[in-house]
């Protein structure tokens, strides 16, 4: 019976953003009740799921005949994260006038598309969620009275795209192959015919396709199409959207190309290390806190991805705290910056602008969310950044390993620099807006919940571990049966 609650994350969604279709008056409260309702069940599920994985077989088709999703302690964490995410961002904007909560369905959509994707047992249904969240992405993205958000969208919309044609192409080479896309099945048949070259090529496909979705390396659509957004969407678009690729590829290069080919890893890594300059050189080049920030999340991909490159249990441990860490912090540090740049009028940190004195309250939030960026002990980005960084001397990647203590050092600076400018100096005459209470309760609940994953890291720890390869597959073949 349990079994079915697992399309909760997907369903309460779905149905709200309907609702919120039909219904012309409020659209944000019932958008937040359905989120934070679903989380709480989520949250319920991802705690059963340590010894019990919860797996759905629709129409009762076993694998590789129906649809199957599954949620294993990791894949229910990270929708629950997502949910508890959304919930807290619509609640940031619920000072929002009822004209401006007509995008409210298709960030319900998207978030359909996200706990799809972190729940589907089968590639080419992985498919059809990534095309639900990007289409809803692509309406919010577009939608709007300005040329520029108009202009943004245009590049990321044809790269998602492109992407999605490889995607495709890489699914019919697969089926051609093996005659399945069933995460277990496919698991079975790589090991028992090994990573052959055609294997590869798919393999390198695949990599391509998360790396385009992720902003690993191919980053170039990231920076001018977050920019433009409305401070929730780009606050749901960069803790959520890029966080479905790293997930993809965690799943993917763990479960279904368990068997390691040494070019494949190799890239993952060089792509890993790549990222991690590539976002290190933008947050020191710019003075544009969008961009700034936007650069932010290139380097935090890159930490997470060298966290699965090490191929060492203390690197993907790692990589699922910090990947969880990054999904709140991400999303709390894109509210305090849209609060600053679109409420308090503040682009540029080319002079100080003194904000301490009459917003202290954001000025501590920020300042928390810089040490967090920066894996300062004891905050939510410190316990897997550790990990990851033991799980490189481990493998022996040093080079990786001191550029990632490096851009560590290098995110804190930028934040710093930023905070210096923005809240400190002597106060200006520049036009300012209301900040509501509920702005602040959005903004503290987030870190507290970032706080929380470091502070609770040796039991989320523990938990991960109940959550081995093989023990997924074998659930997965047996359709949930034990």
């Amino acid at each position: 019976m349990m079994n079915n609650l697992i399309i909760i994350p997907l369903l309460v969604p779905l149905l709200a953003g309907l609702l919120t279709v039909i219904v012309k008056s409020y659209r944000r409260e019932i958008a937040i009740c359905a989120t934070a309702i679903s989380a709480v069940i989520t949250y319920m599920l991802a705690y059963y799921s340590i010894d019990n994985m919860f797996v759905i077989n629709f129409g009762g088709w076993r694998p590789p005949y129906g649809i199957q999703f599954a949620g294993d302690f990791l894949s229910l964490s990270l929708s629950a994260v997502s949910l508890t995410l959304t919930s807290l961002i619509l609640l940031y904007g619920l000072h929002r006038p009822e004209e401006e909560n007509v995008k409210l369905s298709f960030v319900l959509f998207l978030l359909v598309g996200v706990n799809g994707s972190f729940l589907t047992a089968d590639i080419f249904n992985l498919f059809v969620q990534f095309e639900v969240m990007l289409l809803a992405s692509f309406v919010l993205m577009a939608i709007g009275n300005r040329s520029i958000q108009f202009k943004a969208s245009i590049p990321y919309i044809v790269i998602n795209i492109v992407g999605s044609w490889v995607f495709l192409a890489a699914i019919a080479m697969t089926y051609s192959l093996y005659g399945t896309l069933s995460f277990a099945h496919l698991a079975g048949r790589v090991q028992e015919h090994g990573m052959s070259y055609h294997v590869v090529l798919i393999a390198m496909l695949y990599l391509l396709v998360f790396a385009l979705k992720s902003a690993l390396i191919l980053f170039m659509w990231l920076p001018k199409s977050y920019a433009v957004l409305s401070t929730e969407n780009s606050a749901i678009f960069s803790a959520l959207l890029t966080k479905v690729g790293v997930y993809a590829m965690i799943r993917f290069f763990t479960v279904v190309f368990s068997v390691h080919s040494e070019l494949i890893h190799q890239l993952i890594m060089f792509s890993s290390i790549i990222t991690m300059i590539i976002g290190c050189i933008g947050v020191l080049a710019y003075r544009s806190i969008k961009y700034m920030i936007c650069y932010q999340i290139i380097l935090s991909i890159g930490i997470i991805i060298f966290g699965l490159a090490t191929d060492t249990q203390a690197g993907l441990q790692g990589a699922f705290l910090y990947l969880l860490n990054d999904m709140l912090i991400k999303g709390l540090l894109f509210l305090a910056a849209g609060l600053i740049i679109r409420e308090l009028h503040i682009n540029s940190i080319r002079r100080s602008h003194g904000l301490i004195k009459k917003y202290p309250a954001l000025a501590v939030i920020f300042f928390l969310v810089t040490l967090t960026i920066g894996g300062v002990p004891p905050f939510g980005g410190f316990a897997g950044k550790l990990l990851i960084i033991k799980a490189g001397l481990e493998d022996e990647s040093y080079i990786g390993t001191v550029i990632l203590i490096l851009s560590s050092l290098i995110a804190l600076y930028a934040l710093l620099r930023m905070f210096i400018r923005v809240f400190l100096g002597e106060p200006t005459e520049e036009k300012r807006s209301q900040v509501y209470i509920h702005q602040y309760v959005a903004m503290a609940s987030l870190f507290v919940l970032s706080l929380c994953v470091s502070l609770f890291a040796q039991p989320l720890l523990e938990m991960i571990s109940h959550v081995q390869v093989e023990q997924y597959i074998s659930t997965l073949m047996d359709g949930g049966e034990r």
